[in-house]
């Protein structure tokens, strides 16, 4: 009986070339696009966990309790971050779990460009150790203009995307300390004005942050790129030495001792201000000689004061690094938890949510493309429950004729799904392969993307797709599962003819 049933089914599409060669050809253009597009978003968010989430932002970002904006990358609005408080409590808590790979702390701000003109010129600031920060991300700093910021040294080292802007909009050319200036490094726009740049080795920034911020004065070590999407993260970040990074930003841990004199303390005892006011409390009984306001003892009076402690843990972030095979949320939840019940001045936020106007980005363009997914879906199911309910209609004589030879109606719809899922498994097995093929030579091909917007889209500078076999299995059940929901209609047509319409038809 299964093998008159697969006759049957066989035997109705060849004797129906025409149709079956329509739908076939539509089964085969959808699963193309099915399998190429499912490598494709497979291949973005491959490179997007390889290139952003393990180059540049971890799988989380832990933060102060105290800190509202979650924005941690990215964001050149001048709104400080919080500092951490009790470090050493977070890094405890972080060791102790088996979700954690690794986690590298940061410290993180906006700095303003002191310049002359007036127009104000923002940085990110990174303060971190560089070793570490090579060892944990997988993307590779190239220094492309003097050298690197080496432990224990004072200075900056500059992205050079931010260099150019700084360039373009105070003309000031920053190039570093000790080395000539790289004309082909410039930009056709600054190259065109070189003339009338000012160029320097060093620059003065002004730390923004909750207290008042001070200036400091660094050198220019190096200029540096990234290997990859440096457009989107690295060419507008400036990394700086830790202890400039504190002093910039005023993270003093105990400021300095004010000694207060006799007449200072009794003044603060009285109530009877007025009577002191008879005396001559400000004022000492030196005579105001030469010898007393010396240049020398004006510079003294003027030196600041060296007793400053500054944080040696200032940090406003950890970004953490989870274990391959952890999905973030589970991660996120455990880290949380943990971070909780230490009590512990952080909280744990998504590489998603440290920079949500790139996520929001990649976000909407994953969304469209599976807007378009849908769309070709459903066009694609009512073509092909439309092409094969047209076919059933025609060959209203045939179905009748079985059914007056005693078919059953259960015996029409399986005759009819069979050979649309025949046509799926042949057609579209075909197309699937095709895709597969289709991805597989692209990857090869390695496309590069020089457009920033296009990087963001392929998820770093080169277009991958990614397809396996256990994809291509998992394209051809869905694809005969929406071949069944095809059918549905088709099949309800053909169990509704009976012998009558057969012999009034003839």
């Amino acid at each position: 009986m299964q093998g008159l049933f697969y006759t049957i089914a066989f035997r109705n599409l060849f004797r129906h070339k025409g149709k079956s060669l329509i739908v076939g050809g539509l089964l085969f253009l959808v699963a193309l696009l099915l399998t190429f597009g499912n490598a494709t978003i497979k291949g973005m968010n491959r490179a997007l966990e390889k290139n952003i989430v393990r180059g540049f932002t971890g799988n989380l970002a832990i933060i102060s309790t105290n800190q509202m904006d979650k924005e941690v990358f990215g964001s050149f609005s001048g709104r400080p971050m919080a500092l951490i408080e009790n470090y050493p409590k977070i890094s405890n808590v972080l060791a102790s779990l088996d979700v954690v790979e690794d986690f590298l702390p940061i410290g993180r701000n906006v700095a303003m460009l002191f310049n002359s003109g007036g127009t104000p010129v923002f940085y990110m600031i990174y303060a971190v150790d560089l070793d570490r920060y090579q060892s944990f991300f997988e993307n590779r700093i190239e220094i492309i203009e003097g050298r690197r910021l080496e432990k224990g040294e004072r200075g900056m080292m500059m992205g050079s995307l931010i260099r150019n802007q700084t360039a373009e909009t105070v003309s000031l050319w920053l190039f570093p300390e000790g080395s000539e200036i790289v004309f082909s490094n410039m930009p056709p726009k600054v190259f065109t004005n070189r003339e009338s740049l000012t160029y320097a080795s060093e620059a003065v920034l002004v730390g923004l942050s909750d207290d008042v911020g001070s200036d400091i004065r660094l050198p220019v070590r190096g200029i540096f790129r990234f290997e990859s999407l440096n457009a989107l993260f690295g060419g507008y970040t400036v990394f700086v030495d830790p202890l400039s990074y504190v002093e910039m930003f005023n993270y003093i841990v105990n400021s300095p001792t004010t000694v207060l004199s006799k007449q200072e303390k009794d003044f603060l005892k009285t109530d009877n201000f007025d009577a002191l006011l008879e005396e001559n409390l400000f004022s000492t009984a030196s005579p105001t000689t030469s010898q007393t306001y010396s240049e020398e003892n004006i510079r003294q009076a003027l030196k600041r004061s060296q007793t400053y402690t500054y944080s040696t843990e200032a940090y406003n972030a950890v970004i953490v690094k989870t274990k391959k095979g952890i999905s973030d949320t589970v991660a996120l939840q455990k880290v949380n938890s943990a971070l909780k019940e230490a009590n512990a001045d952080g909280k744990a936020i998504s590489w998603r949510e440290a920079i949500p106007q790139l996520s929001q980005y990649i976000g909407i363009v994953q969304g469209l493309f599976g807007v378009v997914m849908f769309m070709l879906f459903l066009v694609s199911v009512i073509i092909v429950m439309n092409t094969i309910s047209m076919s059933v209609v025609e060959r209203t004589t045939e179905i009748g004729m079985m059914r007056a030879i005693g078919s059953q109606k259960s015996f029409i719809g399986r005759m009819i799904l069979g050979e649309t899922l025949t046509l799926g498994v042949v057609f579209g097995g075909s197309g699937i392969v095709a895709g597969a093929l289709l991805s597989w030579l692209i990857a090869g091909l390695k496309l590069k993307a020089k457009d920033e917007m296009i990087q963001i889209l392929f998820g770093g500078e080169y277009f991958l797709p990614v397809v396996g076999i256990p994809d291509m299995i998992g394209n051809l059940v869905v694809l005969l599962f929406v071949l069944w929901i095809a059918s549905l209609y088709p099949i309800r047509i053909a169990k509704r003819i009976t012998p009558l319409e057969a012999i009034s038809r003839e």
